[in-house]
């Protein structure tokens, strides 16, 4: 199972997104009429036609040709397409997003790598076309990714709370203001082999687990239906 594959599979799996996930979103912050910036806008462009119905305008990047011209069609198809443009655009280590200083009233995104959005260059651009806020929702501390992780890795979940720590006290050093708020969704796959392929791209990146393989396996063939999937929103505000 390849990224794409495994992303659009996690999607469709997790029951309670539009009931927990968009709802927590919505509670940290006010979209109405506002334009906005999401880093990473994906295939289904799930989150910004949500969005869609509060939002003044959105340009949604993408690094994937692909997955552009796909996120293009759901636009279409759902008539948001007015809303919501799509931008392709690759950003690395050294990014240098291709928009004016205070040019978006939010910037957010998705899901997006602990790697990414640790990167102090890339908070830096996130903090520069801001005129407002910025909004990140990232893979959880609390629920089973981290202790699925744990199982090939010592101290994940310690891990990503430095990672949660290191990134406020960064913003906060620019002078925003953070607040967060920590959800759990639940997952429920359609058999083993789903949650083996899904879990082993998107966690481990298809690398060869070894002597760990049979643990993994064990460990997901409990959680078929109730993969308990820990996220949390962080806001920066601009004081």
């Amino acid at each position: 199972m390849d990224f794409k594959q495994a992303y659009e599979t996690i999607v469709k799996r997790s029951v309670e997104r539009n009931t927990k996930e968009i709802p927590t979103i919505l509670s940290c912050l006010d979209f109405e009429g506002k334009d906005c910036l999401e880093i990473g806008i994906g295939s289904e462009a799930r989150l910004a036609i949500k969005l869609s119905g509060f939002v003044k305008s959105i340009i949604g990047l993408e690094k994937d040709s692909i997955c552009a011209k796909e996120a293009t069609k759901a636009i279409k198809e759902n008539g948001v397409d007015k809303k919501i443009k799509i931008k392709q655009f690759e950003w690395g280590e050294n990014v240098k997003l291709p928009f004016n200083d205070n040019s978006f009233d939010v910037v957010f995104g998705a899901w997006l790598p602990h790697k990414v959005v640790s990167n102090t260059l890339f908070l830096d651009e996130l903090a520069r076309v801001s005129r407002k806020y910025i909004l990140i929702i990232m893979p959880g501390i609390e629920g089973d990714e981290p202790k699925l992780l744990e199982i090939t890795r010592k101290d994940e979940k310690k891990r990503r709370k430095e990672i949660k720590e290191n990134i406020s006290k960064y913003l906060q050093g620019k002078d925003f203001k953070i607040s967060s708020k920590e959800e759990i969704l639940r997952l429920e796959f359609q058999d083993e082999q789903e949650i083996y392929d899904t879990f082993k791209c998107l966690a481990f990146k298809n690398e060869d687990l070894g002597d760990k393989d049979e643990k993994v396996r064990k460990f997901l063939s409990s959680r078929v239906k109730n993969f308990r999937d820990g996220f949390y929103c962080w806001v920066a505000e601009k004081t």
